[in-house]
Protein backbone atom coordinates (compact mmCIF):
# COMPACT_ATOMS: atom_id res chain seq x y z
CA UNK A 1 0.00 0.00 0.00
CA UNK A 2 1.08 3.69 -0.71
CA UNK A 3 -0.45 6.19 0.09
CA UNK A 4 2.46 8.00 0.79
CA UNK A 5 2.59 7.73 -3.35
CA UNK A 6 -0.74 8.87 -3.57
CA UNK A 7 -0.33 12.10 -1.36
CA UNK A 8 3.06 12.82 -3.40
CA UNK A 9 0.94 13.12 -6.68
CA UNK A 10 0.26 16.80 -8.15
CA UNK A 11 -2.85 18.31 -9.89
CA UNK A 12 -5.44 20.93 -9.32
CA UNK A 13 -8.89 20.80 -9.73
CA UNK A 14 -10.39 22.11 -13.22
CA UNK A 15 -13.85 23.87 -12.14
CA UNK A 16 -15.60 25.31 -14.89
CA UNK A 17 -18.85 27.21 -14.06
CA UNK A 18 -22.08 28.74 -15.26
CA UNK A 19 -20.32 32.40 -15.23
CA UNK A 20 -16.72 33.44 -15.79
CA UNK A 21 -14.37 34.21 -12.72
CA UNK A 22 -14.13 38.09 -11.46
CA UNK A 23 -10.60 39.61 -10.23
CA UNK A 24 -10.80 39.63 -6.11
CA UNK A 25 -9.14 43.34 -6.61
CA UNK A 26 -7.52 45.50 -9.59
CA UNK A 27 -3.67 44.53 -7.80
CA UNK A 28 -4.20 41.19 -7.75
CA UNK A 29 -3.90 37.67 -9.68
CA UNK A 30 -6.65 36.11 -7.88
CA UNK A 31 -10.11 35.10 -8.87
CA UNK A 32 -13.64 34.44 -7.46
CA UNK A 33 -16.67 33.16 -8.60
CA UNK A 34 -19.83 35.22 -8.50
CA UNK A 35 -22.69 34.26 -5.91
CA UNK A 36 -24.77 32.92 -8.86
CA UNK A 37 -22.12 30.72 -10.26
CA UNK A 38 -22.75 27.06 -10.34
CA UNK A 39 -20.41 24.30 -11.29
CA UNK A 40 -20.87 22.90 -15.02
CA UNK A 41 -17.78 20.61 -14.86
CA UNK A 42 -15.48 19.81 -12.68
CA UNK A 43 -12.16 17.12 -13.05
CA UNK A 44 -9.09 16.23 -11.09
CA UNK A 45 -6.30 14.84 -13.19
CA UNK A 46 -3.06 14.46 -10.89
CA UNK A 47 0.68 13.82 -12.16
CA UNK A 48 3.65 12.89 -10.99
CA UNK A 49 6.68 15.27 -10.69
CA UNK A 50 9.86 13.53 -11.92
CA UNK A 51 13.22 15.39 -13.13
CA UNK A 52 12.04 18.85 -12.19
CA UNK A 53 8.88 18.14 -14.85
CA UNK A 54 5.20 16.70 -14.84
CA UNK A 55 4.10 13.40 -16.36
CA UNK A 56 0.84 11.57 -16.59
CA UNK A 57 0.24 8.63 -14.79
CA UNK A 58 1.59 5.00 -16.25
CA UNK A 59 -1.35 2.25 -15.73
CA UNK A 60 0.84 0.59 -13.41
CA UNK A 61 0.54 3.74 -11.31
CA UNK A 62 -2.77 4.39 -11.74
CA UNK A 63 -3.68 0.46 -10.48
CA UNK A 64 -1.35 0.76 -7.54
CA UNK A 65 -3.51 -0.11 -4.30
CA UNK A 66 -3.28 3.06 -2.01
CA UNK A 67 -5.47 1.99 0.34
CA UNK A 68 -7.20 -0.99 2.19
CA UNK A 69 -10.60 -0.51 3.38
CA UNK A 70 -13.85 -1.62 1.78
CA UNK A 71 -15.59 1.89 2.60
CA UNK A 72 -14.15 6.00 2.33
CA UNK A 73 -15.59 8.58 3.86
CA UNK A 74 -14.52 11.52 2.41
CA UNK A 75 -14.59 15.28 3.17
CA UNK A 76 -14.13 18.19 0.95
CA UNK A 77 -15.96 21.55 1.43
CA UNK A 78 -19.14 19.73 3.05
CA UNK A 79 -20.43 16.72 4.34
CA UNK A 80 -18.37 13.27 4.22
CA UNK A 81 -19.31 11.32 1.06
CA UNK A 82 -19.32 7.84 1.29
CA UNK A 83 -17.62 6.07 -1.58
CA UNK A 84 -17.25 2.04 -1.73
CA UNK A 85 -14.18 0.61 -3.21
CA UNK A 86 -15.14 -1.23 -6.74
CA UNK A 87 -13.87 -4.31 -5.62
CA UNK A 88 -14.90 -4.67 -1.97
CA UNK A 89 -11.47 -4.67 -0.63
CA UNK A 90 -9.27 -1.71 -1.68
CA UNK A 91 -8.87 2.09 -3.44
CA UNK A 92 -6.67 1.89 -6.48
CA UNK A 93 -5.23 5.05 -7.16
CA UNK A 94 -7.45 5.67 -9.80
CA UNK A 95 -10.39 4.43 -7.61
CA UNK A 96 -9.07 7.27 -5.33
CA UNK A 97 -8.85 9.47 -7.84
CA UNK A 98 -12.37 9.55 -9.33
CA UNK A 99 -13.59 9.74 -5.24
CA UNK A 100 -11.99 12.97 -4.83
CA UNK A 101 -13.61 14.38 -8.16
CA UNK A 102 -17.00 12.68 -6.95
CA UNK A 103 -16.96 14.81 -3.89
CA UNK A 104 -15.38 17.54 -4.59
CA UNK A 105 -18.14 17.93 -7.69
CA UNK A 106 -20.49 17.65 -4.75
CA UNK A 107 -19.19 19.15 -1.80
CA UNK A 108 -17.66 22.05 -3.54
CA UNK A 109 -20.47 23.85 -4.60
CA UNK A 110 -20.91 24.63 -0.57
CA UNK A 111 -17.45 26.35 -0.26
CA UNK A 112 -17.51 30.42 0.02
CA UNK A 113 -14.82 32.26 -1.01
CA UNK A 114 -15.01 35.69 -1.22
CA UNK A 115 -18.99 35.09 -2.00
CA UNK A 116 -19.17 32.27 -4.26
CA UNK A 117 -17.58 28.69 -4.76
CA UNK A 118 -14.34 28.57 -3.81
CA UNK A 119 -12.34 28.25 -7.22
CA UNK A 120 -9.00 29.37 -5.49
CA UNK A 121 -7.92 26.60 -3.44
CA UNK A 122 -7.72 23.92 -6.45
CA UNK A 123 -4.10 22.82 -6.06
CA UNK A 124 -4.24 19.00 -4.61
CA UNK A 125 -2.00 18.63 -0.81
CA UNK A 126 -3.16 14.77 -0.02
CA UNK A 127 -5.83 13.42 2.05
CA UNK A 128 -5.34 12.65 5.59
CA UNK A 129 -7.49 10.42 7.96
CA UNK A 130 -9.48 12.22 10.83
CA UNK A 131 -10.26 11.27 14.57
CA UNK A 132 -13.12 10.42 13.44
CA UNK A 133 -12.06 8.07 10.68
CA UNK A 134 -13.06 10.57 7.91
CA UNK A 135 -10.60 11.13 5.42
CA UNK A 136 -9.80 15.13 4.75
CA UNK A 137 -8.98 16.58 1.06
CA UNK A 138 -6.61 19.35 1.47
CA UNK A 139 -6.28 21.89 -1.53
CA UNK A 140 -3.70 24.76 -1.62
CA UNK A 141 -3.63 28.07 -3.36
Amino acid sequence: MSLEFFNGLSGALSIELSEPTVDIAANLSNKRAEATAEIKALSFTPQVFQDNSFRDLTADELDRVVLESTLLNLQGEGEPIAHRAPNDKWFTVRDLVAAIAETERRTRPQSQWFGGIDVHHVFFEGIDQQEDGTWRIFWGS
